[in-house]
């Protein structure tokens, strides 16, 4: 299953580089309230999307429609010849503030993969990842590396089961942070 890693991380780096500009749009610069308590709600949200549930992308789609978030993207793009990608992107304010809702499917004869994101603003990345990891009962076995668009990310694989892998990634030049869920089990050979 470490092709199917390799080929998901090549596939995100995409995804990443576009949650990027996402999560460091100006909208999301000024939050409505104060953010003393900004990044546990940002928290909060990424465990109620993403995490409570096994993902599907048309189950968290509809639950985001539900809750009235705004839809900024949807398209769908083919990555390869036989691998598609669907992406949706979806606006949502806190009492806190704005963050943003990454989902994602990508799918092809070897792959299924569903990835679940939240994205913000922080006034302290360092407090807000102690937070995801507290919070979350992360482990100290991370693996780190920087993508090409300059952005510092941070994984844990198989954190909710086998094929389940948590980035944090750190959004370069900006308070942007993105927490994201990539469930990528292994399609029978």
């Amino acid at each position: 299953m470490r092709v199917t890693k390799i080929a998901m991380g090549v596939i995100l780096l995409g995804t990443i580089h576009a949650a990027s500009a996402f999560a460091t749009n100006a909208e999301h610069a000024t939050a409505a309230g104060s953010l003393a308590n900004h990044d546990d709600a940002v928290i909060n949200t990424f465990q109620v999307m993403c995490t409570l549930e096994p993902e599907n992308f048309e189950h968290i789609g509809a639950k985001a429609q539900a809750m009235s978030m705004r839809k900024s993207t949807d398209r769908t793009e083919k990555q390869t010849a036989d691998i598609t990608r669907h992406l949706q992107v979806f606006e949502g304010t806190l009492t806190t503030g704005h963050f943003s809702l990454l989902l994602e499917k990508i799918s092809g004869p070897a792959i299924n993969a569903t990835n679940c994101g939240v994205a913000s603003n922080t006034p302290d990345k360092r407090a807000f990842f102690d937070d995801i990891v507290r919070t979350l009962h992360l482990s100290k076995n991370t693996s780190k590396r920087t993508i090409l668009n300059g952005n510092s990310v941070i994984t844990w694989d198989d954190v909710y089961g086998p094929h389940t892998f948590l980035d944090f990634t750190d959004v370069r030049g900006s308070n942007g942070v993105l927490v994201q869920l990539l469930d990528a089990p292994a399609k029978p050979e």
